[in-house]
């Protein structure tokens, strides 16, 4: 009797669930002639059970199945389907790796180069927004002479910077044909260029409206001292306002404000500021009109560079136009001239601006055609302005 663990005894179980079963493959082993057939507990190579004579007294190579098990010549469910070779391990190791180091190297890369691009946007944010022309104009001498009558002057802020600017006066042809003798107007000029840029349309307006005319340049343009800043454009502002409107006064003229581009923010924010500090009282600006005028720039930066984080990074975000242009005097008039096809100030930028105006006597001129740098071109420009200038004399 041969027992699992393969001891042989006479106590050993001999039930048939106790014994292994046995294969119908034959095997026979060689052995000696005349030995009598007999039960071995030897182990053959390769684990094989204790053996027992079988039916037709040879010797059989046997497996072992568990009691109840699949009987001979069956095919189990796994064994049918059973993979085939397995991919070496070691390959896919490689592969997943080099996969995984590739993307890793990528977004490192990306992330270097988006850290990059905000630290430089951040350095040379100004340099993105303002465009100055820092060297001082030719001397008036040599202009044409038609210019012959151009004034320079000089005026120095609250925080002791000397800004430079220009003053036409009336005409002194057809004074008697002359519309507006007594409108003074103050431009304050956009991000790009200087105020010698600026003279041809300001022959233009003087000749075609007959008002005297003063232009500014900003702290770094047109030889002025300093460096452009937000803070400092709305300082510059204020200091060419008082200039103006002294000049104004003593001439018995009405003083509006001719803004441009950025310099609606910065000769809005200017008077606000100087309202606050006469306390709401007068300061000598008759009305206002904005020319390509804009709500806030951050609003601008924020759809160009969308892909930056500009309200985090910007230092110049003119955010507070729209609050000074509701807090002017709402019996000072305000028109808003803006083309629709403008492609730096977008017409709905200047539309907001427009609206924010606390006065009772604003007036939105649109031109279809017009851009931001060709609205003196379209029809019907100067009529705007004579139109304009004639209610604030009215008043």
């Amino acid at each position: 009797r041969t027992s699992h663990a393969g001891h042989v005894g006479p106590d050993a179980e001999t039930s048939p669930n106790s014994l292994p079963r046995v294969s119908a493959d034959a095997w026979r082993p060689r052995r000696a002639r005349g030995s009598p057939a007999r039960a071995s507990t030897r182990r053959s190579p390769g684990g094989l059970s204790p053996r027992r004579p079988g039916p037709n007294r040879g010797w059989r190579k046997h497996r072992i199945e568990p009691a109840g098990g699949v009987q001979p010549g069956t095919m189990t469910a796994s064994a049918a389907a059973a993979p085939g070779p397995p991919a070496d391990p070691s390959m896919l190791g490689r592969l997943g790796g080099l996969l995984i180091g590739i993307t890793s190297g990528v977004a490192k890369a990306a992330a270097i180069g988006y850290v990059g691009v905000c630290a430089l946007a951040f350095a040379f944010q100004r340099k993105l927004q303002y465009f100055p022309t820092t060297e001082h104009p030719p001397a008036v001498a040599t202009l044409p002479p038609a210019y012959g009558d151009i004034e320079e002057f000089t005026v120095r802020t609250e925080d002791g910077v000397t800004i430079r600017g220009y003053h036409l006066p009336v005409p002194t042809m057809n004074v008697a044909h002359t519309k507006h003798p007594k409108i003074h107007l103050l431009q304050l000029h956009g991000n790009a260029g200087s105020r010698y840029h600026r003279i041809p349309w300001a022959h233009y307006a003087r000749v075609r409206l007959g008002c005297a005319v003063t232009l500014l340049d900003y702290r770094g343009y047109g030889g002025s001292e300093g460096k452009v800043t937000e803070a400092g454009m709305i300082l510059d502002g204020k200091a060419g306002i008082q200039w103006a409107a002294t000049r104004a006064n003593e001439t018995g003229s009405k003083l509006v404000l001719h803004l441009e581009s950025i310099g609606s923010a910065a000769g809005i924010c200017a008077a606000a500021a100087l309202r606050r500090d006469a306390r709401g009282g007068d300061i000598g600006v008759a009305g206002i009109v904005a020319e390509g005028g804009l709500s806030s720039c951050i609003e601008i930066a924020e759809k160009v560079f969308s892909f930056l984080p500009v309200r985090l990074m910007m230092k110049d975000k003119w955010d507070g136009v729209c609050g000074a242009a509701a807090s002017l005097d709402p019996a000072m008039p305000f028109m808003s001239m803006h083309g629709t096809r403008d492609e730096i100030v977008p017409f709905w930028c200047g539309k907001k601006l427009f609206e924010s105006s606390s006065s009772t006597r604003k007036v939105l001129k649109e031109f279809k055609r017009g851009g931001h740098n060709n609205l003196a071109d379209q029809t019907g420009y100067i009529e705007a302005l004579d139109e304009f200038y004639t209610t604030v004399e009215s008043l």
